[in-house]
């Protein structure tokens, strides 16, 4: 299909899979672990009624977040935009490294941790779709089905890593959840920091690829324009 042909032969698009993982990634960590079992231990809230309202926040913050962003495209371009939602998708896992006992965590923590990620997914909402549009002008009916598909995979691979990632003692990285089973996140952490890190690099490797083929268009339309009035001057001179 079109869809995978664009990411076969565009390495563009095979660059820009990180900043797609990185979101999926992030989103299955935060509904699989936070949501389902950091918040019931640091808010003591057994039946993840405040759940909702923490979502709340990371959806207030994207929608704020598209909003500021859309104001800064043009001052600082979209590349720096899309690092600072990469950055924000890594950051989010970094109170987890650093203070990792949960039932010490307080409101602070969480609403700090759903803030962020709400940062990232306003750039995942807005500034990288434009994003893909600007890299992939012909093909972009292929480029948005690869933002599905990157990011739909890397959302299923990120459900199924706690299932993977199993431990044997309970330390405070290796986590029992809700379910019975022990789980090591501070792989799943490192996996999503990673592509987080990943992601950045991808970007300004697949912008630079971007920029060449953009050069190369521009000289081709230098060529042509020139040709053309080449070829009128000497009509001119004809008769």
């Amino acid at each position: 299909t079109a869809t995978f042909q664009l990411f076969y032969n565009d390495s563009k698009m095979k660059y820009m899979f990180g900043l797609n993982a990185v979101f999926g990634l992030s989103a299955a960590y935060l509904n699989s672990y936070v949501n389902g079992e950091v918040v019931k231990i640091a808010l003591d809230d057994v039946n993840s009624e405040d759940v909702g309202f923490l979502g709340a926040i990371s959806v207030s913050v994207a929608s704020i977040g598209c909003i500021l962003f859309g104001f800064l495209d043009k001052k600082i371009g979209k590349g720096l935009i899309l690092t600072i939602g990469a950055v924000a998708f890594i950051s989010m896992h970094i109170p987890f490294l650093v203070y990792p006992q949960v039932k010490s965590w307080g409101w602070s923590l969480l609403v700090l941790i759903y803030s962020l990620h709400g940062i990232g997914r306003a750039t995942f909402e807005g500034t990288l779709r434009a994003t893909f549009a600007d890299f992939f002008p012909q093909e972009k009916e292929g480029a948005f089905a690869n933002i599905i598909f990157q990011n739909g995979l890397a959302s299923v691979i990120g459900y199924v890593l706690p299932y993977i990632l199993t431990c044997t003692k309970i330390t405070n990285f290796c986590v029992k959840y809700s379910n019975g089973g022990l789980h090591n996140v501070l792989s799943f952490e490192i996996i999503v920091m990673s592509s987080g890190i990943l992601a950045i690099l991808g970007y300004w490797r697949a912008y630079a690829l971007f920029q060449r083929e953009h050069s190369h268009y521009l000289m081709q339309e230098d060529a042509l324009q020139t040709e053309e009035t080449t070829l009128l001057d000497k009509t001119s001179t004809k008769y």
